[in-house]
């Protein structure tokens, strides 16, 4: 086991190799979980303005949290002769999506708020859940550093504030909201597939599928026939299937909870 200072820069941590599912991951996951049950426990009982007022402070923290992290890393990066990381620092992945979705939320209102919302509480759950179980990030920083915490903190919150609009009933999902919540993707993929595929660089993972696996042999094999921009398309669509997948388990869990409300209030006035 290695000891590192918490802000030290991922090419100082001698003999370090990867924290994945290390003892320290699996006891976040377990205290992540653990909170995350509680939230969609307790959920109800928020008031609809504290949720307001809660996003608000929110996109302020994780924004004033990932400059920070920007300008830390950078900092390194450049002063260390690596230069500045254009292909992979800047705030330009799905996962980003949560910092811009969060200030509308939080200061929008109308269709902008809805759509937000909307992917806040399907395709970034879903990833954050996906990603705060096997991140990348920790192939680089372990979990008590500044790099690796910052990492599963940020994920955690995209699950977390996914599982707090749902269960508090703040938006409800239908089936049109699979089809909404790919706006934000789509317009962050409208600025980013021109800038990928010039500097080949691979900004929400659809020029290389970087950190995925199998993705990325995938996307070197079509690229080899020129065909990259099927992968492109494939990665696309891939984020309309977390979407449905949200809302099928969101409409599940809500007929479960019918279903006991129901029984329960039957068997009460069975009694009477």
């Amino acid at each position: 086991m290695f000891l590192y200072g918490f802000f030290d820069y991922k090419y100082d941590l001698n003999g370090f190799t990867s924290d994945l599912f290390s003892r320290n991951h699996i006891i976040f996951l377990i205290v992540a979980f653990i909170a995350i049950v509680l939230i969609g426990i307790f959920a109800k009982r928020i008031k609809k303005k504290s949720i307001d007022i809660f996003f608000k402070i929110f996109a302020i923290v994780i924004s004033v949290l990932e400059i920070t992290k920007i300008t830390w890393e950078s900092y390194y990066d450049i002063t260390r002769g690596f230069g500045f990381n254009y292909g992979g620092i800047l705030p330009l992945y799905t996962c980003s999506l949560l910092i811009y979705c969060a200030f509308v939320v939080g200061f929008g209102k109308g269709k902008a708020k809805d759509v937000a919302l909307t992917w806040m509480s399907t395709i970034g759950m879903i990833t954050g859940f996906i990603i705060m179980i096997y991140p990348s990030g920790l192939n680089w920083y372990p979990v008590l550093t500044f790099g690796g915490m910052h990492s599963l903190l940020f994920h955690f919150s995209m699950a977390a504030s996914g599982v707090l609009i749902l269960a508090s009933g703040y938006k409800k999902l239908n089936c049109k909201d699979i089809y909404l919540s790919l706006i934000p993707m789509l317009i962050l993929e409208i600025i980013l597939i021109p800038f990928d595929y010039i500097f080949k660089v691979d900004y929400m993972q659809i020029y290389g599928g970087d950190g995925i696996p199998l993705m990325e042999d995938f996307a070197s094999f079509l690229a080899k026939y020129n065909l990259r921009f099927i992968f492109t398309i494939i990665m696309t669509a891939s984020y309309m299937a977390l979407s449905l997948l949200s809302v099928v388990i969101y409409k599940y869990i809500r007929s479960l909870v019918y279903a006991y409300k129901y029984k329960k209030n039957r068997i009460v006035i069975e009694n009477n």
